[in-house]
């Protein structure tokens, strides 16, 4: 393994206890929970939904009772997304994501259906812009209009099943691994032989039969010199802090917040720091949640998640050259998923 961050961009600080990547783990990510360590549980019910400064409400509150019809439509429809998503993660393992949606058309369309369409077609409008949205929100950075429903739903999924704050233990990792992972950055990739050579910014090079270029989409266009679209991205900034929320956001795990926000979510942590991811990387932008704060650390996020769109990377670029991440798919578990079907690739391949 190569590679310049192990872990990725979980972006684990060991230090600090906190991830500036991912926040948290749904109990059916089967996948990704084999690379972290679950730890507290979150509460659903201690989370309150922001339409704008002024007007807010919580989980279960009269609020939510008048919404109670159309939230039944949404539980409705992730039941449904979730049977369906189930089995399209078990074909992953085996197919191309392509191949695996094509398998069911249900799944294929909402990969290419805007998350606006799809909450319009399933008539749970007043509750998407209250609760939906503002959850999906605070998992990509996003609105309804640009995200599609197949993400939509496969981060909405925190809604209906245990979600839990999680860490990457890097020191077991590098133990597992031991002299077969190096730190190095690759810039280069040219087929050699039978296989392919590798250069890395140090200089070093690496000869392989088999390579999994698990990379940002953009730095894998870049590798591998392609003209192919990809899905855009979205800019999110991740400040810890140590901080007294101001009242109105004090008493929730979270507080969660509409697209018009600039703010996008607000996270207590088991230590009473906190995680506030914004859309901008002005730090005044604190003060619109905080009575008063001492920042920790700090990442800056430009090329965030790709969410933007339906555009497609394939899997199998070349015979013994496979590309993983997320590019296809928001999230860990199918970045996960697309290793595993790499793996399972070369495992074949000298089955034969």
């Amino acid at each position: 393994m190569l590679t310049d961050i192990l872990g990725g961009r979980i972006r684990y600080s060991e230090e600090e206890k906190v991830n500036f990547g991912a926040y948290f783990v749904m109990s059916n990510y089967h996948f990704a929970k084999k690379l972290v360590t679950r730890r507290t549980w979150i509460n659903p019910f201690s989370v309150t939904f922001h339409n704008n400064d002024k007007e807010w409400f919580n989980t279960i509150s009269l609020h939510s009772v008048m919404r109670l019809p159309q939230l039944v439509k949404f539980y409705i429809a992730l039941y449904f997304f979730i049977r369906h998503y189930s089995r399209y993660k078990i074909r992953c393992q085996t197919m191309p994501q392509r191949q695996a949606m094509a398998a069911d058309p249900y799944i294929d369309k909402l990969f290419h259906q805007r998350a606006a369409d799809f909450i319009r077609e399933k008539g749970f409008e007043k509750a998407a812009h209250d609760y939906v949205s503002k959850f999906s929100y605070a998992c990509t950075g996003v609105d309804m209009n640009n995200i599609t429903a197949l993400d939509m739903m496969n981060c909405c999924m925190g809604l209906g099943v245990p979600i839990h704050r999680f860490s990457f233990d890097r020191q077991a990792i590098e133990s597992k691994l031991g002299y077969r992972a190096r730190q190095e950055s690759v810039e280069k990739i040219q087929r050699f032989n039978n296989g392919y050579l590798l250069e890395t910014a140090s200089g070093a090079q690496y000869s392989a039969d088999n390579v999994v270029l698990a990379t940002p989409a953009f730095v894998t266009k870049k590798l591998l010199n392609l003209d192919i679209p990809l899905r855009q991205t979205c800019q999110l900034y991740v400040y810890h802090v140590e901080a007294v929320l101001k009242e109105k956001y004090a008493d929730r795990q979270m507080n969660v917040f509409s697209f018009e926000s600039e703010i996008v979510f607000t996270a207590i942590m088991d230590d009473g720091s906190y995680l506030i991811y914004a859309r901008d990387q002005n730090e005044k932008l604190l003060d619109k949640v905080c009575s008063h704060y001492k920042i920790l650390g700090k990442v800056g996020w430009d090329k965030a998640m790709y969410v933007y769109g339906d555009a497609y990377m394939e899997q199998d670029f070349e015979d013994g050259l496979y590309i993983a991440g997320d590019h296809n798919g928001l999230g860990l578990e199918p970045t996960a998923l697309s290793g595993v079907y790499a793996a399972n690739r070369i495992i074949k391949k000298y089955q034969r």
